[in-house]
């Protein structure tokens, strides 16, 4: 069982966390902290997502106040990505370059002027999301993870999107059991470094297959070596993700 006072415990230091890397990022713009903050609201969503199907509650609706912060945050993060994975291809134009760090310097000052309003729906979603806590019981835990691991092995065999879609449901699994008793993660009895392992090396080409699609047919694009490349981190995926269901779990 998973007790309220459990949860609101981790919610609490969730939103501490939350609005101290909001703070972090606008004293400095530092990226770091702008990937914490993101972070934090990928735990609360992943937590917020096992509420609502263990219970009638819609704490989900909690959420609608922090999606402007994280998409702004989202668009700076990723132009921020893109012009990290650029450096392995020389060919790239530094006008691309420059479009990119024009997107993410202008994301990020954006998002810098609207802090004030993105504090006060971190606080008002802070104080709704405890107000929704439940006590949620062992067995719908354990349901929740059968079912999502099954629809994470049906995802593994798709591509595009549908592959990006079983990343994100695995890293969920994961923010959710670190906040578990450990009596129940020994239940659940997951192999959490095989799960790590598959949702990074999905991130990997993830990353890449924007560029290819982004940057196709741009004027110096070495296409062929980020198709390549990208056709590498997928058969990377493709090894691991086999026999999903098995290595997901501790033998």
């Amino acid at each position: 069982m998973l007790s309220k006072k459990q949860q609101k415990k981790y919610l609490a230091k969730k939103e501490k966390d939350l609005l101290l890397q909001l703070h972090a990022f606008g004293l400095s713009g530092d990226p770091e902290a702008l990937h914490r903050l993101r972070l934090n609201v990928k735990k609360i969503k992943a937590f917020v997502q096992m509420m609502k199907d263990c219970s009638e509650k819609r704490a989900s609706k909690d959420l609608d106040l922090l999606k402007k912060m994280f998409r702004q945050a989202g668009k700076i993060r990723d132009a921020g990505n893109t012009l990290q994975l650029l450096k392995h291809f020389h060919s790239v134009s530094a006008e691309y370059k420059t479009e990119q760090d024009h997107i993410r310097t202008t994301a990020a000052a954006e998002f810098r002027q609207q802090i004030p309003e993105y504090r006060k729906a971190g606080k008002k979603a802070g104080r709704r999301l405890l107000a929704d806590v439940h006590t949620v019981r062992t067995r719908c835990i354990r349901d929740w993870y059968a079912a999502r691991l099954i629809k994470v092995n049906v995802l593994l065999t798709a591509s595009g999107d549908l592959l990006h879609e079983a990343r994100k449901k695995i890293k969920e699994l994961l923010y959710v059991q670190r906040l578990l008793p450990p009596q129940i993660n020994e239940a659940l009895g997951l192999d959490t470094a095989y799960l790590d392992d598959l949702q990074d090396a999905i991130g990997q080409w993830h990353d890449m297959a924007v560029i290819v699609t982004t940057y196709a047919g741009r004027e110096g694009a070495d296409s062929q070596a980020m198709v390549s490349a990208c056709k590498e981190k997928e058969a990377d995926v493709r090894a691991l993700a086999g026999d999903f269901y098995l290595r997901a779990h501790l033998t």
